[in-house]
């Protein structure tokens, strides 16, 4: 399928993780795969609890968070860090990137993710281009798993795009947004909830704390200022938001995220 070139970075197999990650990923991609243990993982607002065997990816964009889930340490863990143009062939066809994916059975992914990292470890061209047709193989997969599920609701991706316009510039406006899809306000809640885990709200006020949390530990922008540009008329209320989110005042936070 893929006819553009795949840039393979770093790879790594890891009998016991313990990693506890949180950032943005700039300018590369991972598939990340467990089999063992259990995970936490967010991606912005949206949670999810992994425990066996999962895939999952990251790429440029959201906040991506994860590490040992409560009651855990470590788990088994492999993924790769890769570029390219290459990569846009695979969204095209709807391959990548992969929300949380249960690895579905009858295959041993854990010895052909080995042989993956094992060719991409060689760096010869021919070791190459195995290494992206076997990793190819895998999303193929999953994405054929995934077309045989329950079909998504095609407008939640709307809505979720919408929500991440609106924690940039303080607006919300749930009746005209379940206008413009042709459904009712109590609908696009009970759906987007059943969908997501969160309602509507409660994953816009999660975007907004994660850009609130971004501002405060990457700069030194008044904590006036970061409510005014969430949309906040408000510094008081924000901080009470933020504090109930983030476990922290915005002011305790910046301190411990810039010492």
């Amino acid at each position: 399928m893929i006819n553009k070139p795949i840039t393979f970075l770093y790879g790594t197999h890891i009998r016991t993780c313990d990693h506890d990650i949180c950032k943005y990923f700039k300018g590369y991609y991972t598939l990340q795969y467990m089999d063992t243990g259990a995970v936490h993982l967010s991606i912005n607002a949206q949670t999810y609890a992994l425990n066996g065997h999962w895939f999952w990816s990251a790429w440029p964009g959201p906040l991506i968070a994860f590490r040992p889930a409560a009651g855990h340490r470590t788990w088994v863990h492999r993924y790769l860090a890769f570029r390219g143009p290459g990569v846009l062939q695979w969204k095209q066809a709807g391959l990548f990137p992969i929300l949380p994916q249960r690895a579905p059975p009858g295959s041993d992914y854990a010895t052909r993710f080995d042989n993956v990292l094992s060719l991409f470890s060689r760096r010869d061209p021919w070791a190459q281009r195995r290494a992206i047709h076997a990793m190819e193989g895998i999303l193929l997969e999953l994405a054929e798993a995934r077309s045989r599920e329950q079909p998504p609701i095609t407008w939640i991706a709307q809505v979720t795009e919408t929500l991440e316009q609106w924690a940039c510039d303080g607006r919300h406006d749930y009746a005209g947004l379940a206008q413009r899809l042709n459904i009712s306000v109590s609908t696009l809640r009970r759906q987007f909830k059943r969908a997501t885990g969160r309602a509507p709200h409660d994953y816009l006020l999660n975007l907004r704390i994660a850009s609130a949390r971004q501002m405060l530990a990457e700069s030194s922008i008044a904590i006036k200022e970061i409510a005014r540009r969430l949309g906040y008329r408000d510094v008081f209320y924000f901080s009470r938001q933020f504090h109930a989110i983030a476990g922290a005042s915005p002011a305790n936070y910046r301190r411990s995220t810039q010492g």
